[in-house]
């Protein structure tokens, strides 16, 4: 029997993510996942060893830590395989990587989940897969990566990271997300959902130098024939810097010109004859406050090369399309010291929508907000 076929990882003692010999990961639309030896050598093609793998057998498949019930095949291994035997076949994947990891590397999950090659595949075929990660405090990085492929079954895919950073005077934070879906006439839909935290205060005699740097980065890829492409991606940011003290204070909020964009999201959505829908959010919301007597307090929130970026490209027949799109930057910055006060914020925006096709009922709705509050500094806002 050929059966539907999804391979899965949850990369959490893994140094770093295997890949193929040419750097990259084997594309799921060009690769055999039809059987069980085409998934072992597909394995091995990108550093894993099959014999560390669980190999699941049946119509209802899950991975993860919540078994759906009686009826599911479950396990809550890291590295598995999944062949649903059956037209109906339903295989789901929810990856939650450490929730407190010291390795930054740890805190990714690859997911990929195959019913392509499956001749029994059905509408009703389901692809589903979460990415989860939580982090608290310590060193703030996760990544996600989702491809789906089907012809008539559908993909769901959905990954969820948060960064809550309280403590020290430099706290850093990256997030990356990636889902790539295929399908000939089963539909596509994305959600992305990123959330970074970054809060301190300081007083007596603890350091009043204060550091913050965040950066979210998101893509959706999605192509389908006769279906329907969906994305939902938000991306938010909270910083909030305090200091008191009667030394020179100094506060940084995403000025880590290294870094480029702080927030940027890329999605693209081809179908032949499908509906494309894209709703993109961006939110930083940035505040400092600085207290001592006579002192020199130098507060900075941006850089001319961060701030968000937004790309939406869609591309259809005559079938009508939708893009909301709302970027939205705050920044605010207070002292009080009888000495010196500079202060400079930069929120630099642009996006985004581009529909190729479709009809004269398109929707491109695009907005851009930038609020910028310090009593005379020097503000920069380009969009």
């Amino acid at each position: 029997m050929v059966a539907t076929a999804a391979v899965m990882f949850c990369l959490l003692g893994m140094a770093a993510l295997p890949v193929s010999a040419n750097g990259s990961w084997a594309n799921p639309q060009q690769t055999d996942l039809s059987d069980l030896p085409a998934i072992e050598a597909y394995l091995g093609s990108v550093g894993v060893d099959p014999g560390d793998v669980v190999i699941q057998q049946g119509r209802l498949n899950y991975a993860g830590p919540n078994c759906p019930g009686a009826g599911w095949n479950c396990t809550t291994a890291k590295l598995v395989v999944q062949l649903g035997t059956s037209a109906s076949a339903s295989n789901i994947f929810d990856c939650l990587p450490a929730l407190s990891a010291l390795i930054p590397a740890l805190n990714e999950c690859l997911i990929v989940q195959s019913s392509a090659s499956d001749p029994l595949e059905t509408v009703s075929t389901m692809n589903s897969a979460t990415c989860s990660v939580d982090i608290y405090d310590g060193p703030g990085k996760s990544k996600c990566t989702i491809r789906q492929s089907s012809k008539k079954g559908n993909n769901y895919a959905t990954v969820r990271a948060r960064v809550t950073q309280r403590s020290g005077t430099s706290q850093g934070a990256t997030e990356d997300a990636q889902i790539t879906q295929m399908s000939d006439t089963g539909s596509n839909t994305a959600r992305i959902a990123l959330t970074i935290e970054q809060s301190m205060s300081v007083g007596g005699n603890d350091d009043p130098t204060q550091t913050q740097n965040a950066r979210q980065t998101a893509q959706v890829d999605q192509t389908s024939g006769s279906g329907d492409n969906s994305s939902d991606v938000q991306e938010v940011q909270l910083q909030t810097e305090g200091a008191t003290s009667s030394a020179n204070i100094t506060q940084g909020q995403n000025t880590d010109t290294t870094l480029g964009r702080n927030q940027q999201a890329t999605i693209n959505q081809t179908s032949t004859s499908g509906h494309n829908s894209s709703n993109l959010q961006h939110q930083i919301t940035q505040r400092q406050q600085a207290e001592c007597p006579i002192c020199t307090v130098n507060q900075a929130q941006g850089s001319g090369v961060g701030g968000q970026h937004g790309t939406v490209t869609q591309t259809t027949g005559p079938v009508t399309m939708t893009t909301i799109a709302a970027l939205n930057e705050d920044q605010q910055q207070d002292a009080s010291t009888s000495g010196t006060w500079i202060r400079s914020q930069f929120d630099p925006q642009d996006c985004c929508g581009q529909q190729n096709g479709g009809t004269a009922q398109n929707m491109n709705d695009v907005k851009l907000g930038a609020s910028q509050r310090n009593m005379g500094g020097v503000t920069h806002a380009d969009q």
